[in-house]
């Protein structure tokens, strides 16, 4: 799956989870993002690989196959309904970002300082 699907699902889940958790805007704002690459962990294999380090990389792709990595954002998951339709999956998880978004700007506790 297309890395820009894995994060979207991040940071869609963030976005969820702070429509009921309340922090202040700024660690929301940067905690959503560290969820977005925390769904990309599983993937790190391929920047290993492209810097030659097959060593890490064999056991990080070895990894990756597992359902653990379900842990990362439902990863396995993810990749596991891959339909091969790169521009109708990465549209589909824009579209579930877009949701999210609107939920978050809805439900949120807003205040105006």
């Amino acid at each position: 799956m297309q890395a820009l699907v894995h994060f979207t699902v991040g940071i869609s889940i963030a976005l969820l989870i702070f429509t009921r958790v309340d922090l202040p805007t700024p660690q929301e704002f940067l905690l959503m993002f560290c969820s977005g690459f925390w769904g990309l962990v599983p993937d790190g294999h391929w920047l290993f690989r492209e810097f030659g380090i097959t060593g890490v990389a064999s056991t990080w792709r070895a990894v990756h196959q597992t359902v653990y990595v379900n842990v990362f954002w439902f990863h396995h998951f993810i990749d596991s309904i891959e339909t091969g339709r790169n521009n109708l999956e990465a549209g589909i998880a824009l579209g579930i970002l877009l949701v999210a978004v609107a939920g978050y700007h809805r439900y949120n506790d807003w205040t105006i300082s």
